[in-house]
């Protein structure tokens, strides 16, 4: 069975997530599902659907990388959390990790898109000068057409606070214009926005939920789940 689930990861194009970050300059936290809704192509040439359970907040060196989106993709041969070792795991900045990322992943995908469409939102996450720090990148684009990348950065002194939402996210919009939050407890904010999705879309949002934060004294796991170590089958 594991050698199935892992032949699975391997060849597949993985979809369906919600991601929350909150960032303030003072305190980051990121809370995402581990639900992973899995296509593939058989040897027969049908096409295939499973579900696996997986670690969508994942470190390489100093940076936490989350992605939601078609970040496995079969044709192409394209594995994000593999890019995302090999851009981050020796950076010295999150400036370099982003940039390096953010290329790597713009060259691998422009071949993908020649076939299907992209969309593929990444956060890249630590400590910029001892303030927390958040990379947001999106790169999205149609069958045959040019891919439209944007990266957005969030550091100490550009904003006073910010939410950013990958993956689905009607149901918490939804939400979010009837209700108010304090900013009072950021990790049970972002979680309850993931549970809200969960509800409205139990196929495609679900598992245990992982609520990492990040702060000038340094990170810890509020809530784990199926991270950093692996998901209990």
């Amino acid at each position: 069975m594991r050698a199935a689930v892992a032949a699975l990861l391997l060849c597949a194009h993985a979809s369906a997530t919600t991601i929350v970050a909150i960032w303030t300059p003072q305190k980051l936290v990121i809370s995402g599902d581990s639900l992973v809704n899995i296509n593939w192509t058989g040897e027969d040439g049908l096409h295939r659907h499973g579900t696996a359970i997986n670690c969508k907040i994942r470190k390489y060196g100093a940076f936490y990388v989350s992605a939601a989106g078609n970040y496995r993709i079969q044709t192409a041969g394209f594995d994000l959390w593999e890019i995302a070792a090999r851009a981050c795991g020796d950076s010295i900045t999150i400036d370099h990790c982003s940039a390096r990322l953010t290329a790597s992943l713009r060259n691998v995908l422009e071949t993908a898109a020649r076939s299907q469409d992209v969309h593929v939102a990444v956060i890249v996450a630590g400590l910029d000068n001892g303030a927390p720090a958040l990379q947001h990148i999106t790169i999205v684009g149609e069958r045959g057409s040019r891919l439209t990348v944007n990266s957005t950065p969030y550091r100490r002194g550009t904003a006073a606070s910010a939410r950013i939402i990958l993956g689905h996210r009607d149901a918490i919009d939804r939400f979010e214009r009837s209700t108010a939050f304090s900013n009072s407890n950021l990790e049970a904010e972002a979680s309850s926005l993931v549970r809200v999705e969960e509800g409205a879309a139990p196929g495609d949002v679900g598992g245990t939920i992982s609520t990492l934060t990040i702060q000038p004294s340094g990170e810890r796991w509020a809530h784990p789940g199926c991270c950093p170590a692996s998901c209990r089958k």
